[in-house]
């Protein structure tokens, strides 16, 4: 971890436009009462890291039915009722 990397909480609060447009090099390592708390990712790397790559489908027998009723549910659900990410 690099000092440039580190950053308070103060800091964060009082520079906040700065630190986000640094993200795009490295991350921000957020530090409270001079020990670290948290990492402040770009949107970029969070989705690299924790994007599902693979669906997993269960089996039936498997799946409760109270999840099942709530699939049946969501399919039903208007399109423009949902929120494209």
């Amino acid at each position: 971890m690099l000092k440039e990397q580190c950053v308070s909480v103060t800091e964060l609060r009082t520079k906040t436009k700065e630190c986000l447009d640094e993200l795009e090099d490295r991350p921000k390592y957020i530090f409270v009462n001079n020990q670290p708390v948290a990492v402040l990712i770009s949107i970029e790397r969070y989705e690299q890291l924790f994007q599902p790559t693979d669906l997993l489908e269960l089996p039936e027998k498997e799946v409760s039915q109270q999840l099942a009723r709530r699939a049946r549910e969501a399919v039903s659900i208007p399109k423009h009722q949902l929120v494209d990410l």
